[in-house]
Order: structure tokens, then C-alpha cells, then sequence
């Protein structure tokens, strides 16, 4: 039996329990610091407004148990299709996922719910498949879509020297269109989380700096959006923070765009918007912040202005990259 059918368990017989007594409710841990859970909320069948919600948490904690019975895995998308009725919208099924991995402490992955991957990687590498498959990007004329389920990926298989993330599918197109592989001689593997990266995109990066011995770096925006993208993929995400076992790089290398160099790159830059500076205010507020990525969010409030990757675009294969990279130019 998995190892959290035993906690499913439990949780059902505390809501018998409950039951006898008319009441009707589950308790969702709400997301704290650490590992340590504080404070819940209650999500009862009682209350009309959150009665919808413990359905999906009842069907949600049932197909896991299953799952953690009969073994195997399913798709957030598959759920929804099951019983559409029921679930009434794919991100509501998401959220139920997500109060489930909370309730166990855990993350999707690890349960086998999984959503469907968006990483895109292209390079030196190959993925071994538990069932005999072998993925090799190199034979791709492209980008190579991620797996959806990294834990069938029995090894990695790679001659490169390096990960190389970079924040958007357009910038990742692009150094593609451009060479980027040829240009730089050097063997890497360019990876992107199309922005916000998923679980399965930041356990590849994981495995690749632990299990390999890549260093890895990463290109984003420089605005608080694309700051907050890389301190997911190094320390984790904060709606997942109960669980960033396996998925976090904490070497991380940030290469860019850093908000010191905006300056100097003149009219591209454009002025912050309110939204922009909340996101600057919470990031600080983070205990989890290195010297250097704190600075350079002051940076940002003190210039007030934003600049995007694609503002340097024409000197990223041939110079931005390489400089930064060979002189060792990261955060």
C-alpha cells in the first residue's frame, strides 16, 4: 500500500467521526512558512458556499487513495473529464489538488497527480524511460515537450556542461532560430517553464543539477514577475511551500536580465505599473531572499522602470550569455 493511503485513512475516519455528530467538514491547512502548519481552514458540506469544494476534496482524496492502492497515476485534464458534472471546471479540480497535497503534506508529483507537462527543452540530452523508451532531443528537429510524469524517467543521459533556463517560449524560439547551440560551442541543454514553471519542469532542472552535476542558469525578465520565476525554480513556489522537496535548485545561477543593467539600456526600459510594485513589496517580504536578489528588487523601485529579455535579444547568442557565463556574471 502507498505510503499515504494510511493518513487517507485517517482523515476519512476523523470525518466519520465529525459525522455522527452532524457535522460535515474537512480542515485544509493553509499555506505557512516552513514546514511547520499553523492555522487551517474548514471546508464543510454544512455551508452551502463551501459545499461544492468538499465534494471535489471527498472525489479528489478517494481516485488518491486508489492511486496509492492500485499504484499508477492521472492527469488533472483526465479528472475533469471523468466527471465533468461534478467538477464543473479544470481549475477547480487544480485547486482540489493542490488542498489535497496540502492535507498530506506532499506535492502532486508524489501522489501521481499530474498536470500536463509545458516545459520544452532542446540539446544534449536523453531521457530513459522506466518502460524501455528512450527521449532524445537531439534527434528532434525542435524543442522536445518534458514528460508529463518525471518519476518514469529512469535516468538522464547527457554530455552537456551546463542547464541553461530562460523564462519565455518566445526567447527560447528564438536563440533556437539563432543558433544558439552553434554560436556558443559549447554543449548545454536550454530549457523554459513558459513562464511560471511547472512541477515537472522544475524536477528535471532538480535531477539534472543533482543526479548529473550540471550547473544551472537562468534568463529572465527584469521586472518582479520574472524575479519571482527564478526564486521558484530555486527555492520553490509559495502556494507549494509545504513541499518543495526534490523540486528546487537552490544553486541556481541568475545570469539576467538584472535590474542594475536597465539603466544602461536606455529607451527599451518602460515605467512599473502598481502591480509591479506590490510584487516588489511581497518578494521583499520574503525571509528566503539572498543579499544580492534583495538588492537588485531595490533596484528596481528606485529606477521604477522594467525591461524584457527580448530587449536584448540580438546579443544574447554572441555576447550576453557567454560573457556572463564564462565571467561567472550571476547572482
Amino acid at each position: 500500500m502507498g505510503e499515504f493511503a494510511e493518513s487517507i485513512e485517517r482523515i476519512a475516519l476523523e470525518l466519520l467521526s465529525n459525522l455522527v455528530q452532524g457535522n460535515a467538514t474537512l480542515r485544509v491547512p493553509r499555506n505557512s512558512a516552513g514546514n511547520m502548519i499553523t492555522e487551517y481552514r474548514r471546508v464543510s458540506y454544512n455551508n452551502h458556499g463551501s459545499r461544492h469544494s468538499f465534494c471535489l476534496l471527498i472525489y479528489m482524496l478517494s481516485r488518491v487513495h486508489r492511486l496509492q492502492v492500485r499504484g499508477g497515476s492521472f492527469t488533472v485534464r483526465g479528472l475533469y473529464y471523468d466527471n465533468p458534472l461534478l467538477i464543473r471546471s479544470q481549475s477547480r479540480i487544480a485547486e482540489a489538488r493542490l488542498d489535497v497535497c496540502r492535507m498530506l503534506s506532499t506535492s502532486p508529483l508524489r501522489l501521481g497527480i499530474l498536470a500536463a507537462s509545458k516545459g520544452l527543452v532542446a540539446g544534449d540530452l536523453r531521457l530513459l524511460m522506466t518502460n524501455g523508451d528512450v527521449l532524445d532531443s537531439s534527434l528532434y528537429g525542435g524543442p522536445m515537450t518534458l514528460p508529463t510524469d518525471p518519476e518514469k524517467i529512469d535516468r538522464i543521459e547527457t554530455q552537456a556542461e551546463f542547464v541553461l533556463i530562460v523564462e519565455k517560449e518566445s526567447v527560447f524560439e528564438s536563440l533556437l532560430s539563432r543558433n544558439v547551440f552553434g554560436t556558443f560551442k559549447r554543449r548545454f541543454i536550454l530549457i523554459t517553464g513558459k513562464g511560471y514553471p511547472d512541477c515537472c519542469t522544475r524536477r528535471i532542472v532538480h535531477r539534472l543539477t543533482m543526479e548529473n552535476q550540471l550547473s544551472a542558469y537562468i534568463l529572465v525578465d527584469a521586472d518582479p514577475f520574472g524575479v519571482e520565476i527564478m526564486l521558484v525554480y530555486r527555492h520553490g513556489s509559495q502556494s507549494m511551500s509545504f513541499s518543495s522537496q526534490g523540486l528546487t535548485t537552490p544553486a541556481l545561477r541568475w545570469i539576467g536580465l538584472h535590474p542594475s543593467e536597465i539603466p544602461a539600456l536606455g529607451t527599451v526600459a518602460v515605467a512599473l505599473v502598481a502591480g509591479d510594485n506590490k510584487k516588489i513589496n511581497d518578494l521583499l517580504a520574503r525571509n528566503d531572499l539572498e543579499p544580492g536578489v534583495r538588492q537588485e528588487l531595490r533596484m528596481l523601485q528606485d529606477v521604477q522602470l522594467k525591461a524584457e529579455i527580448e530587449s536584448v535579444v540580438d546579443f544574447l547568442t554572441d555576447d550576453y550569455i557567454p560573457n556572463k557565463i564564462n565571467r561567472n556574471l550571476f547572482l
